[in-house]
């Protein structure tokens, strides 16, 4: 009789226990696993994704992730750099984030109770708010199959590709090509991404961009890589008094080019304005044994009496006087625009499309925000000083590539690059005139100078080092890429790596407490189906301790 009122009390205690739990407010917390939507509302950007550590992070497009990027090895992503940065320079930058709150659903959206029985298991509810879809990555499976190839022969590209005449390239860096590859493939104008093959599953869609990326290589080893710099020097002397004289007016265009004068097609007239007042100096400059040599390219206005003069190698100085270059120019009032990056890019018309596509002008007048601080018309060095430069000595030679190479059609014939790159790979990558024709749209702006009318003269030492270029694009295609293909690259890339942009200024994510979800009166919360469950737990427990 002993137990059995024991019984009942213990029986009784759990009830009152259920009937005190039952008058509780109906919230549950929901356990936050994973972060669904790391961008704030509307914010277009880059942010860290919560608990991350910082390693990881999304690209935001109005709200909405259109990307997630990780950082490897050491680095982390800093927000103050928007992109990722050494670890042990950036620890004090990495500061937690919360997932921010999905907007307010109106009261018809309420969280959806599924119950579930089993012969010999108990009821379970599952608490599933509804969720808005993710949306699709922009990088297509052809680019990461791209992407996941040159990774993988990246340390070949280093000891192969960026090695300037004097060793080692520290001008040019993988990582910096890589981020900047990220960025003209899937940040560019559809009609200005840089092509890394068809999207058509077969392998020979890959091989096209494979080898588009060889020739580009191949230029720009002969280009930037080789002289180890970002700027162009000043190699256009006059042989004259026994001496060579560089003019310094050479900073206007060398072998009889004005870029200044060179513009954008009148289909797409987005060429910097000229600016007479602007005041520039290069980063690099070319050395010549035991002497100070050419000074680094500049321009500055012109006050109508004073000249920059020329640079006399003998006497090893520079005397000012009216001295004029290839084409008559004295002076340096405007002429801003000389060869940078890769490419070794000219002209106003690809800062200006810099500027259009990516630059200051894209943040203010269409929401993307990749160098938001950067005006590439009012600053073209910015190419080579910027604290993203080794990123935009890649990105400017890229542009000037799916600009001018990529799109070359020639009118007379028909000849064009796309349809001939194509046939060189279908036919199985044999001979040299493709790669002839395109070094002469590179160094001339035409693919065959017996046709053209106009042409670019060009650095003597440029045709000497067409062989060159023939012999790297081999190489590259051969010992690098091992063309051709015999099996596909994985499509899942064994990393993505990060885009390194800057980002606009915004407020600081603040800490938000969890969301929790509150039920109807007459909802059966988790914690009620616990105690329904407990109760009898007890009962049976303590029956089995007593006996």
């Amino acid at each position: 009789m002993q137990f059995f009122s024991w019984l009942l009390s213990t029986t009784l205690l759990s009830l009152c226990l259920l009937a005190v739990n039952s008058q509780d407010t109906n919230t549950v917390d929901i356990q936050v696993n994973e972060c669904p939507n790391p961008c704030p509302s509307s914010y277009s950007g880059f942010i860290s994704i919560p608990n991350s550590n910082c390693k990881s992070y999304a690209q935001c497009r109005n709200g909405n992730p259109i990307g997630e990027f990780e950082c490897f090895g050491e680095y982390i992503f800093v927000e103050s750099r928007g992109g990722c940065d050494y670890a042990n320079d950036a620890e004090s930058d990495c500061q937690p984030v919360s997932c921010p709150l999905p907007p307010t659903r109106s009261p018809s959206e309420t969280p959806t109770i599924i119950q579930s029985a089993g012969p010999q298991s108990p009821i379970s509810l599952l608490l599933s708010p509804t969720q808005p879809p993710r949306p699709t990555p922009l990088p297509t499976p052809v680019f990461f199959s791209f992407l996941n190839f040159i990774d993988s022969r990246s340390q070949s590209i280093e000891t192969t590709v960026l090695q300037s005449a004097s060793g080692p390239s520290t001008a040019y860096t993988m990582e910096g090509l890589m981020s900047a590859l990220d960025i003209v493939v899937n940040q560019f104008p559809s009609d200005k991404t840089f092509f890394v093959g068809e999207n058509d599953g077969e392998l020979i869609g890959l091989q096209h961009g494979l080898v588009n990326f060889a020739a580009f290589l191949s230029q720009a080893m002969s280009e930037g890589i080789r002289m180890d710099s970002c700027d162009e020097w000043n190699t256009d002397y006059i042989f004259q008094d026994n001496t060579e004289k560089f003019p310094i007016s050479n900073a206007c265009g060398q072998y009889k080019r004005a870029y200044d004068l060179e513009i954008c097609k009148s289909t797409e007239p987005f060429e910097c304005p000229i600016d007479r007042n602007m005041e520039v100096t290069a980063v690099d400059k070319n050395q010549k044994p035991g002497k100070t040599g050419p000074p680094a390219f500049s321009c500055k206005p012109y006050d109508g009496s004073s000249f920059p003069g020329f640079y006399d190698l003998f006497e090893d100085t520079i005397v000012e006087s009216a001295y004029s270059n290839s084409l008559g120019r004295t002076d340096v009032a405007g002429c801003c625009w000389w060869k940078r990056g890769a490419l070794m890019t000219a002209g106003r018309c690809v800062f200006g499309k810099l500027n259009k596509y990516v630059g200051k002008e894209a943040a203010d007048n269409r929401g993307i925000y990749l160098y938001p601080d950067i005006d590439f018309c009012s600053n073209p060095e910015v190419i080579c000083d910027h604290i993203r430069t080794h990123e935009l000595r890649w990105l400017i030679g890229f542009l000037d590539w799916s600009d001018r190479v990529e799109t070359y059609v020639d009118s007379n014939t028909g000849w064009s690059y796309m349809d001939e790159l194509k046939k060189f790979v279908d036919n199985g990558m044999v001979g040299d005139a493709f790669i002839n024709a395109v070094t002469n749209i590179v160094t001339k702006n035409c693919h065959n100078l017996d046709l053209c009318a106009e042409t670019w003269g060009e650095d003597p030492d440029k045709d000497y080092f067409q062989l060159n270029r023939r012999t790297d694009f081999r190489n590259i295609m051969t010992n690098v890429f091992n063309l051709p293909l015999t099996a596909s690259p994985t499509v899942t890339p064994t990393r993505l790596l990060p885009t390194f942009a800057p980002i606009p200024p915004r407020p600081s994510p603040t800490r938000i407490p969890k969301p929790v979800v509150a039920l109807s009166p007459n909802s059966t919360s988790k914690r009620e189906c616990n105690m329904i469950v407990l109760a009898p737990i007890v009962v049976i427990v303590t029956w089995c301790v007593w006996l």
